[in-house]
């Protein structure tokens, strides 16, 4: 079950580099209804993936594997059991042959009045949004490219 650490008394994993991932968010926005120029924002699944599959996705399968990852306290558990009655919380049972876990919300989070995104400025090619928590976001429409012939 990977390395563990020696030195302590708990059976705990110690990874032996930094490792990096990559968290995909999945959600919609919609209209809020008592607000203008304020989209809500709904969450409802993702993906975790290793960023470097050629120096670090064997790793990465010894840390997030279930047949290898090192066993589970009673508080995860407890966690895994509230996502999955709270938000109907689809988990993997295991990991992608590339390293992905996905995950969905049967009830997305967020939502009108606590996660949104306010609009500030919008034209036919820029869209500026200030978010919940201060956040700016800069959005540029990229021009559709035309299909030549004899290509689908």
């Amino acid at each position: 079950k990977g390395n563990k650490d020696v030195s302590s008394d708990e059976d705990s994993y110690v990874v032996p580099r930094p490792i990096r991932g990559i968290l995909t968010t999945q959600g919609y926005s919609i209209p809020d209804p008592n607000t203008a120029n304020r989209l809500s924002i709904w969450f409802s699944g993702g993906t975790l993936e290793v960023q470097d599959e050629v120096d670090d996705l064997e790793e990465w399968k010894k840390i997030f594997d279930l047949k290898s990852a090192p066993d589970r306290d009673l508080k995860e558990y407890a966690n895994i059991l509230a996502a999955r009655v709270l938000l109907g919380a689809h988990l993997p049972d295991k990991l992608e042959d590339d390293g992905t876990m996905s995950f969905s919300l049967k009830r997305p989070i967020g939502g009108h009045g606590s996660v949104f995104c306010d609009v500030v400025y919008m034209d036919d090619k820029l869209r500026i949004m200030r978010g919940h928590a201060g956040s700016v976001y800069v959005c540029i429409r990229v021009p559709e490219v035309p299909m030549q012939r004899g290509h689908h």
